[in-house]
């Protein structure tokens, strides 16, 4: 199993996130997202690994969502460049970062975030979506070089980033939206297709023996519980509604290395 993590880096909720989003008139209850981040946190804790938490940014209302801020491959970090709106997240995780790991930066004309970056056993994904450009992949490339890691570029157009449609949860197997994604791209020799109506339960993560799927999917659950007792991996299944109406989910919150 390529995903084999003992840390987790993540970050509080600003109040600024749903005030942002009422602005759009999208309704999220602060303490109900709390309470789901508290419980999110507790099934990284569950699948042993170590916790660091970054103070949230007020002036940053999507900075929960701390995967887009770097790529972390072993001891070395690629710090990303966001879009404008959530550009500037970086800075704290990086100051948490480089105590740990050899920081590698990008170019300014390069575009990349993390929920564009899909990692399975042999390959590493890269979507070419509205939040990364050719040049951000090419950085990727470069950065994953050293490992031998070979990058595989991936069009998205149906979504935000590549893992909102499809994520590896080990054994071969991709879970994936399906006619988002040119499939013949992956070199994973199965796939769990999500059920009509359940697009984004493709957000699911793979902790070494630890299933964490979302509970508004349950048609699509109960086709990963099944995976995960066939696997003989312990299930988590967790509501990630204020999240997803930030088009967030579960590998959005947290960086795993």
């Amino acid at each position: 199993m390529i995903n084999s993590p003992t840390h987790a880096l993540v970050r509080n909720i600003p109040h600024s996130y749903t005030d942002y989003y009422a602005k759009k008139n999208i309704e999220i209850s602060y303490g109900l997202a709390e309470r789901q981040h508290e419980k999110y946190i507790q099934s990284l804790k569950d699948a042993g690994l170590k916790i660091t938490t970054i103070p949230s940014d007020e002036t940053k209302p999507d900075c929960v969502f701390i995967e887009d801020t770097a790529i972390v491959w072993q001891s070395h970090a690629l710090i990303t460049k966001m879009n404008p709106a959530r550009d500037g997240e970086q800075v704290a995780v990086e100051e948490v970062l480089k105590k740990t790991h050899t920081i590698t930066h990008m170019p300014s004309v390069a575009k990349l975030e993390g929920g564009d970056v899909l990692h399975t056993e042999n390959t590493t994904y890269v979507g070419l979506s509205q939040r990364t450009n050719s040049m951000g992949a090419e950085c990727l490339k470069n950065f994953l070089k050293k490992f031998n890691r070979p990058v595989v570029k991936v069009p998205v157009d149906k979504c935000l980033h590549l893992k909102s449609g499809v994520t590896y949860i080990g054994d071969n197997t991709l879970v994936a939206v399906p006619g988002w994604f040119d499939m013949s791209l992956f070199d994973a020799e199965n796939i769990i297709y999500t059920l009509e109506g359940e697009d984004a339960a493709a957000n699911c993560m793979r902790i070494p023996n630890h299933l964490l799927v979302q509970k508004q999917y349950p048609k699509t659950a109960n086709l990963l519980e099944h995976f995960a007792t066939d696997k003989g991996l312990q299930f988590h299944i967790l509501d990630t509604s204020e999240f997803a109406k930030g088009d967030g989910a579960l590998t959005c919150m947290s960086l795993l290395w």
